[in-house]
């Protein structure tokens, strides 16, 4: 399922006018799922996040966990497909989303979260940091706000400066006597 969010005077105070979101829940059938990753990433010029309970174990999300073969073959073409559409993996490695109810299961991460490289500027954190739902997954807040649009100076550039509005202020600044430095003789005591 995908949702768009118009922003017609631009997002976050940019140029970029579409959010678009995608929520996916892919059920397990066997060696497949029921959401395929050329539906799941799509190439996109505007902010893009795909999240969702995909039901894939990957070393990206959880390097921890010791994968079979199986989940490598599963969700290999997820993360493959994520990355040659320049989607990256926003959530924290080794935080878990899914806390079984039975002991036969160990917690996993499950719900995973991707921005495209139009959001990643957007993006600030992804963790499940909500209470629990009754579920046995931890919904994940992800937090968007406004990028640097400007990056600060380098350094002063002083043909800039407002010299008749400053000079007052340095005659009447006073600066403070440095304290003496040390002697030879004194750093040997």
């Amino acid at each position: 399922m995908a949702v768009n969010f118009p922003s017609p005077e631009g997002l976050f105070d940019t140029s970029q006018n579409l959010f678009r979101l995608y929520n996916a829940y892919s059920i397990p059938s066997g060696h497949t799922r029921s959401v395929s990753p050329v539906d799941l990433f799509p190439q996109h010029d505007f902010p893009t996040l795909v999240l969702g309970d995909l039901n894939i174990h990957h070393s990206a999300s959880d390097p921890s966990r010791l994968l079979s073969n199986n989940d490598q073959f599963i969700s290999s073409p997820y993360f493959d497909r994520a990355s040659a559409q320049l989607f990256s993996l926003v959530n924290t490695p080794r935080v878990c989303t899914r806390f079984p109810f039975t002991s036969n299961h160990r917690p996993a991460v499950l719900d995973l979260s991707f921005a495209n490289t139009a959001l990643l500027p957007f993006f600030s954190s992804g963790n499940p940091s909500l209470p629990p739902t009754g579920s046995d997954h931890t919904p994940l807040t992800i937090l968007l706000s406004t990028p640097l649009l400007k990056p600060p100076p380098t350094g002063l550039n002083w043909k800039y400066t407002d010299w008749n509005h400053i000079s007052p202020l340095l005659a009447d600044l006073t600066l403070a006597t440095p304290p003496a430095l040390p002697t030879p003789h004194s750093l040997d005591l």
